[in-house]
């Protein structure tokens, strides 16, 4: 599989499948302030490592969560709350509230972004909410390897 140019069906089959963080993760969001925390999973089917990063700035209503590959540092997904508004390479625009999942269109590798409405995430959760709602849509266990 190559990671500089999946296909709509890979991309799908790699946010389905089962990771795990490498070591006892320590997520503790707190309810306000700057946060960033980032961790290493792994999915064992595939071998592939990513980084889960989670930040957030001075405003409490504005953050992001994301993971990464390892191999290349492209994001596979990242979900966006609070932020700039996004146009997509074909001119699609879309809110401050959205998430990237990773398309490749033949010619490059880009994360395009959606709107909210049909995945399980809301602008109004807090952080800690989102976090869990990330890890359950990228099934990743809590459980190390």
């Amino acid at each position: 599989m190559d990671l500089d140019t999946l296909t709509e069906i890979e991309v799908t089959a790699l946010i389905k499948e089962l990771k795990y963080f490498l070591k006892n993760p320590q997520i503790d969001v707190p309810m306000f302030g700057q946060y960033k925390h980032e961790e290493t999973i792994l999915d064992k089917l595939n071998n592939i490592e990513y980084k889960f990063k989670t930040y957030r700035g001075k405003l409490d209503t504005k953050y992001s969560i994301h993971i990464r590959f390892l191999d290349n540092n492209k994001h596979l997904v990242r979900l966006c709350i609070n932020g700039s508004n996004h146009i997509n390479n074909d001119g699609v625009k879309v809110s401050g509230n959205h998430i990237h999942i990773y398309k490749f269109d033949g010619k490059e590798q880009t994360d395009y972004a959606y709107e909210l409405d049909k995945f399980p995430f809301d602008k109004d959760d807090d952080l800690a909410e989102s976090v869990s709602n990330f890890i359950k849509f990228v099934n990743i266990k809590k459980n190390t390897v």
